[in-house]
């Protein structure tokens, strides 16, 4: 009897939370933020390429040691934003900017093609990828590509969900 009572209060124990909340990822209200935004950003849908081996690595024993940016060098292969959609080609070196908010750090993948938005700064590119996603889209789809195209033709931009400012 007593195993059982002690059982069930170890469940009733208060635990530390461990998740973290996300809004949906969205590519129109990307966007409008990187459109709004005083910096430069440049539309981009290409493969990225960089060693996966210089990700941050996560350990939970040490979470106050996970930075909070990763720098890496990369560089992305494939075609910039215009209002007829990715046309104009692009090969650039950038810096991947890979964040990491406690212990949950983004982990984007070499190879994979990205819809991404570059912030151009003295002539150098970066894209930066958090855990809830930031700033680029692993391997969008049509309706993903068009709403983008449609964004920057000066189109309909509504975010398919509603986002505090």
């Amino acid at each position: 009897m007593i195993p059982r009572i002690l059982l069930c209060l170890s469940l009733l124990a208060p635990v530390p939370a461990s998740a973290l909340s996300c809004l949906p990822h969205d590519v129109a209200a990307t966007f409008q933020r990187v459109n709004d935004a005083e910096e430069v950003y440049v539309g981009v849908l290409g493969t990225l390429t960089f060693d996966e081996s210089r990700l941050p690595v996560v350990d939970m024993e040490q979470q106050q040691n996970i930075p909070p940016e990763t720098k890496i060098p990369a560089r992305i292969k494939g075609h910039t934003l215009s209002a007829e959609g990715f046309v104009t080609a692009f090969a650039r070196d950038v810096t991947l900017n890979v964040q990491c908010a406690g212990p949950w750090c983004a982990k984007p993948q070499s190879g994979t093609l990205y819809l991404g938005f570059l912030r151009k700064e003295n002539g150098d590119y970066s894209l930066s990828i958090n855990p809830c996603g930031g700033d680029a889209f692993a391997d969008p789809n049509r309706v993903m590509r068009e709403t983008v195209r449609r964004c920057f033709a000066g189109g309909e931009c509504e975010p398919a969900a509603e986002f505090p400012q």
